[in-house]
């Protein structure tokens, strides 16, 4: 497994390999204060949109 490291307001999309003829991308985006978000999505799109919610989300606290 590659390690990789993310500078802060980096992110990084991996396509994996399809599960149930499903596609799916890997995503994970490091914040300006250094926080991961990573998820597994069908789209890079829907992985932005979560990502996007989770920091709206972490904002709130």
């Amino acid at each position: 497994m590659e390690v990789a490291y993310l500078l802060p307001g980096q992110d990084r999309c991996v396509a994996l390999p399809p599960q149930n003829g499903k596609k799916r991308v890997e995503y994970s985006y490091c914040t300006e204060r250094g926080e991961l978000f990573s998820c597994i999505a069908s789209t890079v799109e829907t992985a932005q949109d979560m990502c996007e919610q989770w920091m709206l989300r972490q904002e709130r606290y």
